[in-house]
């Protein structure tokens, strides 16, 4: 069984990185020359927010890949720690994409967020394991506010920017269940069960605290209910998909 085991995790990591490297070559038409212009209202609406996200979004996450490296050397994977170099150079070109908008746009970057600096403690406190549940909580509200983003102006380059990353970020939740179901899989179930519930705890504070900070632009699809809804629905989706995952193991 330990052979099938093996077998199934190092599959898992191969068909990832495979996943990554042709989502390089995907070409999303982008229309930076479609002479869209946001307007006042819509720039005052949006500035502050794709900031602060734009700097979420970038990150050399030197931590979370010497994690990687670690694990991948004791677990004789190295597609496993491949994988992870793609996902935050995947991570790293959203940032750029919405660098560039910003400079088109006009609109100024952030050099320091406290939530970002929170956000980056965080993942880095724990083990591999609990800094992809922290990095799991941000992909599940990225699905939700990328498309508020999108309806929140006209700008053509904008929605298929939000676009390329709503697309990516689905990807990722499923990238980051299976990473957890098998970063986790020597734990008792108590202990994962304690984990679970801090991510948990946590994202019911993320999502007061996002949509505290960014209304503006979430509030051109969803009010604060139906936001905490969609998220914790796509949590409880994740933590299912975490188990089912485990039991493969």
């Amino acid at each position: 069984m330990q052979v099938d085991a093996d077998s199934f995790l190092s599959g898992s990591s191969r068909r990832w990185v495979a996943h990554y490297r042709k989502n390089l070559d995907r070409d999303w038409q982008i229309p930076w020359s479609s002479g869209t212009a946001l307007t006042s209202g819509e720039k005052q609406r949006i500035a502050a927010s794709i900031a602060e996200f734009q700097r979420g979004e970038a990150s050399e996450a030197q931590d979370y890949l010497g994690k990687s490296s670690a694990f991948s050397t004791v677990a004789r994977d190295p597609d496993f720690h491949a994988a992870s170099i793609l996902f935050v150079a995947e991570e790293n070109a959203h940032a750029a994409l919405l660098l560039r908008f910003m400079q088109e746009t006009a609109i100024a970057t952030r050099q320091h967020s406290f939530s970002d600096v929170v956000f980056r403690w965080l993942r880095s406190i724990g083990d591999l394991g609990w800094s992809s549940r922290v990095l799991l909580i941000a992909e599940l509200i990225a699905q939700d506010y990328y498309p508020c983003l999108r309806a929140a102006t006209n700008h053509a380059a904008l929605h298929r920017i939000c676009d390329k990353i709503e697309y990516d970020e689905k990807a990722h939740v499923r990238f980051q269940t299976e990473r957890i179901a098998r970063l986790e899989a020597g734990r008792s179930d108590p202990a994962v069960g304690l984990r679970r519930g801090l991510q948990s705890v946590l994202l019911c504070g993320a999502i007061v605290v996002v949509y505290l900070e960014h209304r503006p632009v979430l509030r051109a699809r969803l009010s604060f209910g139906k936001f905490a809804t969609t998220v914790l629905r796509r949590n409880r989706r994740a933590q299912r998909a975490i188990n089912a995952n485990r039991r493969c193991m």
